[in-house]
């Protein structure tokens, strides 16, 4: 989520810490040398502790956070954790018979913590994995979209006809339609796309395999 603040807000807050954190560092090695500090190196000292403090706890218990406060889903990014499951549909035809392939049965699991998240997905043929993730909010709509490279591993069983192959997807929720639905789209190197449809079965708390930060 980090992703979504403004680039030069990074910058600035990357900046602030840096010089405050350095700060500190010098504070520190006063204080433990036995010198008296100054009130503005005492205030650095102490505003590093609570910062460092602060961003600590955030990471732990962010989650807790929106469910207290259910606006941060709209004003951050909502929390996508869990276990999702549904359909994949391919737009590939068959050359010969013009046929698409019928829905493919997928599990979508999700792990999102404050500054990063994961995609992984399963199919009864093959897995997939995210490489590279990228947030985008939608909020006057209240739609929200995680964007994702990916590489498929089929299994050897199917190796003969499916190769392992990379992709691009995206899975977008909509707060006022079901916060627990994700539908989308997705693009591989083997020149084919298709639909994607899930919803969420498990949000992640009860699943040891899902980390709840």
């Amino acid at each position: 989520m980090w992703a979504l603040v403004p680039k030069w807000w990074q910058v600035c807050i990357i900046v602030a810490c840096t010089l405050l954190l350095a700060l500190a560092v010098e504070a520190a090695l006063q204080w433990g040398g036995g010198e008296a500090l100054s009130p503005w190196r005492l205030v650095s000292l102490i505003t590093s502790i609570i910062i460092v403090g602060l961003g600590g706890a955030a990471r732990l218990f962010w989650r807790t956070l929106w469910r207290w406060f259910p606006k941060l889903n709209r004003w951050v990014f909502p929390d996508l954790n869990g276990v999702w499951t549904g359909k994949l549909v391919s737009t590939w035809a068959d050359p010969v018979t013009k046929a698409s392939p019928p829905p493919i049965d997928c599990t979508i699991t999700i792990r999102q913590a404050l500054f990063d998240i994961n995609v992984s997905l399963k199919t009864g043929e093959s897995r997939s994995s995210s490489s590279r993730e990228s947030l985008q909010a939608f909020r006057d709509t209240g739609c929200y979209r995680i964007w994702y490279g990916y590489h498929n591993n089929p299994q050897a069983s199917v190796g003969h006809r499916s190769q392992p192959h990379d992709g691009m997807a995206w899975l977008q929720v909509d707060l006022d339609e079901n916060p627990n639905r994700l539908t989308g789209l997705y693009y591989t190197s083997r020149k084919t796309t298709g639909d994607i449809d899930v919803t969420r079965q498990d949000d992640g708390r009860l699943n040891k395999d899902i980390p709840l930060t």
